[in-house]
């Protein structure tokens, strides 16, 4: 673990990064205010009067900096500059400092409207505005939260500030996603010191910025959790459930009310709640000892009174701090929250960890840099990109164009066309994420429904760092919890009648993801009793969804609990049984052009598959010719091609025109029939026939030509188009004519084969 930085190494990093600052930089002015936060709480100040107040001071410049009441001009910084170098002055010569020092600063401070009283040992000031904390108790905090305004519906002051609400609102929810995989991690390695600082890190940081922002009923409940967890790191208290327990509790209320101020943003003041912290905190500190007081931050005056240049609490509470002992590790860092995607919070989870055998890891992570980047403005690229695509191929497949005979046209036409693949690629790439975080979000659904049901069972996750579209990575969600569930509440079972099938006690959910071809692949397994296909036959006799005359492999039964309302639990809980799970998962999955299934082995467990493409902007298919009309079929749907044999065509009873392959009987579908198109071809043995695979079972495709595989940009119909059944989308083909993409499940449904 790193070493505490002293004071001579955090003026250091001051000094270099006022060198290297921009003006309008303020992830850098962010980086300063952590600076001095770890300056003021270090106890190297002890024995340096003037150093505390001068930190404080620099530090109100700052927030009005960030605040944009001060002018962030190349000059301002140089001040700063001038300043820290009078710390630094300070520093080096302690109690023997002569008054100049001090005075320079006040003069450079009052130059820049900051008039500051430096007498030395004299810090009454600062002691004065923080007073109160250390008489309360956070056992009482509604006298010192920030009472709403006084009119129904009104907004407070501090929730006026949008763009920097808006960066806080969007890492804060990456810290408190950071905080609940840490947790439970914590659960199965109760004595990892580093896991316990993955935890704390990101509470000290909501706590600092939410106290800048005023957000003071945030602050303190992360305040108080944060003492709690700092009482564990030192080992004045033992990590065990309880604080586990109340961990997670803080962290989804956190995550309520910051959801909160997200609302207020989006959808007016109307929507503003004024939370009660007071039964969390009291629980923090009964967990905590309960006799020990913790330090809370400094009440908030009302919100209209509130000057927006006030100083991040944080600092001031370093200011006189013994409570707020300073980290083993490094501080976290507690920059101002962004501004329009310029300020970049540090990653929770992540601390800076010396390298055995040199810095050369850190250096690399300095370069790696990352932005934010709207995502509308991420859709309009991808979009143009799509066109451009399309556009080069109608101007390379131009008549006039591939007649001319010229070698340099025709170089120039093939880089084009690598620019382009290039461009799109690295488009397409800009919308692929990690499915990481919605996988981790699976580890407090299993924990939490293990507890509720009396059973034992351990999570597995393969492949988090598989990549999915961005736009797949929310609509995945509620399927895979409904798996996650079912398989947890159905599939494996409690210790007891696990030993009695010799089987382990304790059950294993495996939750996996990785790259097929052009798909991705999620499966979600299970080591529990398996799925009990006679039962689910019974049902489906029952309910009418299959007759009893009906010849169906295990394998089609046993995805009949994907139809709308099948279920064969014996009684309904709080977790499943009512029918609608499997149907939802059904829905999300053929939503994101996808498919799921089910394999089942009764006694040893369940598997779900869902096939999912690599994106929803572009699709892989084969373009197929009906007469003058040009079709895509997605790939990830097609068995094979064949030409028929006359032999294996039949017409049977019930199901009209089949076709034989490898021993199965496949219903034939017209494609000219069902579009209303003419074509050259009616006779099945004379076309050609694509075997594709949907939810409802092979059918036969029949096209007239086969033109190739390609990579399509999909464009929505919309208007009169975007309900016709058998339709997904369009696309601009290379000749310039539109060809239809079709939707595989709703062709079956649509032709009733």
């Amino acid at each position: 673990m790193a070493e505490t930085k002293t004071l001579a190494e955090i003026l250091d990093e001051m000094a270099i990064k006022i060198l290297a600052i921009e003006p309008g930089d303020l992830s850098v002015v962010g980086e300063l205010i952590t600076l001095v936060e770890e300056l003021c709480g270090s106890p190297d100040t002890a024995g340096l009067p003037f150093l505390l107040p001068m930190g404080k001071a620099f530090n109100d410049v700052l927030g009005k900096i960030i605040m944009g009441d001060m002018d962030d001009s190349a000059d301002s910084f140089n001040k700063l500059g001038e300043c820290i170098g009078n710390m630094q002055e300070v520093a080096r010569k302690g109690e023997k400092v002569a008054d100049t020092v001090p005075n320079q600063f006040q003069a450079t401070m009052k130059a820049m409207g900051q008039d500051v009283s430096l007498v030395a040992g004299d810090t009454a000031s600062q002691e004065d505005e923080v007073a109160p904390v250390a008489e309360e108790s956070v056992s009482e905090p509604a006298a010192a939260a920030p009472p709403a305004s006084a009119d129904a519906g009104a907004i407070p002051d501090f929730l006026k500030d949008t763009d920097l609400l808006g960066g806080f609102i969007e890492e804060a929810f990456e810290h408190l996603e950071s905080i609940e995989v840490n947790i439970l991690d914590l659960e199965q390695s109760p004595d990892d010191k580093e896991i316990i600082n993955n935890i704390f890190r990101p509470f000290h940081t909501i706590k600092g910025v939410s106290g800048f922002l005023n957000l003071m009923d945030i602050n303190k409940l992360a305040h108080a959790t944060e003492n709690l967890l700092d009482d564990v790191r030192n080992d004045k208290r033992e990590m065990d459930a309880d604080v586990i327990d109340v961990v997670l509790e803080v962290g989804d209320f956190l995550r309520t009310m910051v959801e909160n101020i997200k609302e207020v943003l989006e959808n007016g003041p109307d929507c503003y709640q004024k939370f009660d912290i007071s039964a969390h905190i009291s629980k923090v500190v009964g967990v905590q000892g309960g006799d020990a007081p913790v330090v809370e931050a400094p009440p908030a005056e009302p919100a209209a009174a509130v000057p927006k240049e006030e100083p991040p609490a944080t600092a001031a509470q370093a200011a006189v701090a013994p409570p707020e002992p300073v980290p083993a590790s490094p501080a976290p860092a507690t920059p101002a929250p962004a501004a329009a995607g310029k300020v970049k919070m540090p990653a929770p989870g992540k601390p800076d960890k010396p390298k055995a055998g040199g810095g050369a890891p850190a250096v690399q992570k300095k370069i790696t840099a990352t932005i934010k980047v709207d995502i509308e403005k991420l859709d309009n690229l991808v979009n143009a990109v799509g066109e451009l695509v399309i556009m080069q191929v109608m101007v390379k497949q131009n008549p006039l164009v591939s007649s001319i005979s010229d070698p340099k046209l025709t170089r120039d036409l093939a880089q084009l066309e690598r620019i382009t693949t290039e461009l799109q690629k690295t488009a397409m790439a800009m919308r692929m994420v990690p499915i990481r975080q919605t996988f981790q979000k699976m580890t407090r659904l299993v924990r939490d429904l293990s507890k509720k049901s009396g059973k034992r069972v351990d999570l597995i996750m393969h492949g988090e760092e598989t990549e999915i579209d961005r736009n797949m990575v929310e609509s995945i969600y509620d399927p895979l919890v409904h798996m996650i569930r079912n398989s947890v509440d159905h599939g494996v079972q409690t210790p007891d009648v696990r030993e009695a099938a010799g089987k382990h006690a304790k059950g294993k959910v495996v939750l996996s993801a990785y790259q097929k071809g052009s798909a991705i692949v999620i499966e979600i397994e299970d080591d529990g009793s398996g799925l009990n296909t006679e039962k689910i036959r019974t049902k489906g006799i029952e309910r009418g969804l299959i007759s009893q005359d009906d010849q169906l492999t295990d394998h089609e039964i046993n995805n009949l609990i994907f139809l709308p309302g099948f279920s064969t639990a014996d009684k309904i809980t709080d977790v499943s049984g009512r029918g609608v799970g499997m149907d939802v998962v059904k829905k999300g999955v053929e939503k994101l052009r996808g498919k799921v299934e089910v394999i089942s082995t009764p006694g040893v467990g369940s598997q779900f598959v869902i096939k999912l493409p690599l994106t929803l902007a572009i699709i892989d298919g084969i373009v197929v010719r009906v007469g003058e009309e040009r079709y895509i079929i997605p790939t990830i749907a097609i068995q094979e091609s064949i030409k028929p044999n006359r032999d294996h065509y039949n017409t049977v009873h019930g199901q009209g025109e089949t076709l034989m392959v490898r021993g199965t009987l496949i219903p034939i579908i017209r494609l000219y029939e069902v579009f209303g198109v003419d074509t050259t071809q009616t006779d099945p043995c004379e076309s050609i026939v694509v075997v594709i695979e949907s939810e409802w079972g092979k059918r036969a495709l029949m096209v007239d030509e086969l033109l190739g595989k390609q990579e399509v940009v999909i464009k929505s119909l919309g208007g009169l188009m975007k309900d016709v059944k058998g339709v997904a989308g369009g696309t601009i083909l290379g000749d310039g004519r539109v060809g239809l993409i079709l939707d595989l499940a709703g062709l079956v449904q649509a032709t009733g084969t």
